[in-house]
């Protein structure tokens, strides 16, 4: 072999082996998810970015920057930051979050629905109605000036179940009982229930006060309901005949805006002012226990006023 040879392979040989040492850290760098930031000479661990949108095939831009990918997508060596994303599709409202990418981790949005542009929309009730509220018995029930119907729920097949038309105006909440067989509607001013049978209804006027109604419940296995207005709480009694049982559970120091009702337990939740041990007034949370105490509040109830009227207890 010729000198020259000689001197040719050796130089190949400490080039390769020079080019092996060069590249070796930038493939492995590569290979471990890192990156290398040639302009600041820096190396930084990359992050993931998976963007899936119902219906799919949208667009993505980060940044302003659209990419070539779809949904869904996994968007890889992204430097960690923070990223405008906009994901978008035409006939469709777009999607627009800011996200943050962290080294070595995977930042998702997979549960992007993109909403139509355009929106099916159906008349459902050919006349003017007051009110309505639809039944998870696949009916709609509507309040209307020239009586109480019932439709399916497309409309179809609308039976007028009652003549009443006298509906509060301002109606607040509509709450049907625990069996499905009674309708409860208030207003801040007043309150009725709604008999429902197969093709009848009969409408009843049940409560005015000089509280206005914040809330009402069904009260569970009994025919009552629990009024809250924003003075008291009072329990109305919708069976039996002559003048209707209502009895003030609770008069409120502070004038309540909202109550929560916990009915698997019966519970009333609301916040009410109270002097604590620091002779200070604060707000404290209250818990009134409906099922505990609720028929011997009554009882004691009905017989003061018993006594009072001077009736003799038997």
């Amino acid at each position: 072999m010729r000198p020259i040879d000689k001197i040719g392979r050796a130089v190949a040989f400490y080039f390769s082996v020079m080019l092996f040492c060069v590249l070796l850290p930038v493939i492995l760098s590569y290979a471990l998810g890192y990156k290398i930031d040639y302009r600041n000479f820096k190396i930084y661990k990359t992050g993931i970015l998976y963007i899936a949108s119902r219906p799919a095939g949208a667009s993505i831009y980060l940044n302003g920057a659209m990419r070539q990918e779809l949904t869904p997508a996994q968007i890889e060596e992204l430097r960690p930051g923070e990223y405008e994303v906009e994901v978008r599709k035409d006939g469709f409202y777009p999607w627009e979050k800011n996200m943050t990418v962290r080294p070595n981790m995977a930042t998702k949005a997979d549960q992007i629905i993109l909403f139509p542009i355009t929106q099916e929309m159906k008349t459902i009730s050919q006349t003017g109605i007051h009110d309505f509220i639809v039944s998870d018995k696949n009916c709609i029930y509507y309040m209307k000036r020239s009586g109480f119907f019932r439709s399916d729920m497309d409309g179809s097949n609308m039976t007028r179940l009652a003549a009443y038309g006298n509906w509060p105006d301002g109606i607040i909440g509509k709450k049907f009982s625990p069996d499905g067989n009674d309708l409860m509607y208030f207003s801040p001013g007043a309150l009725g229930v709604i008999h429902l049978k197969q093709d009848t209804a009969k409408v009843e006027e049940v409560f005015t006060g000089d509280g206005l109604i914040i809330d009402a419940f069904w009260y569970p296995g009994a025919n009552y309901i629990i009024v809250v207005t924003h003075k008291d709480i009072k329990v109305v009694e919708l069976s039996g005949a002559g003048t209707r049982n209502i009895v003030t559970l609770y008069k409120f120091n502070l004038r309540q805006q909202n109550v929560s009702y916990d009915e698997n337990n019966g519970s009333l939740y609301f916040i009410d002012t109270h002097i604590g041990a620091d002779s200070k007034e604060s707000n404290y949370l209250y818990r009134l226990d409906l099922k505990q105490k609720f028929f011997d509040s009554i009882m004691q109830h009905l017989i003061k006023k018993e006594q009072e009227a001077g009736y003799e207890k038997r």
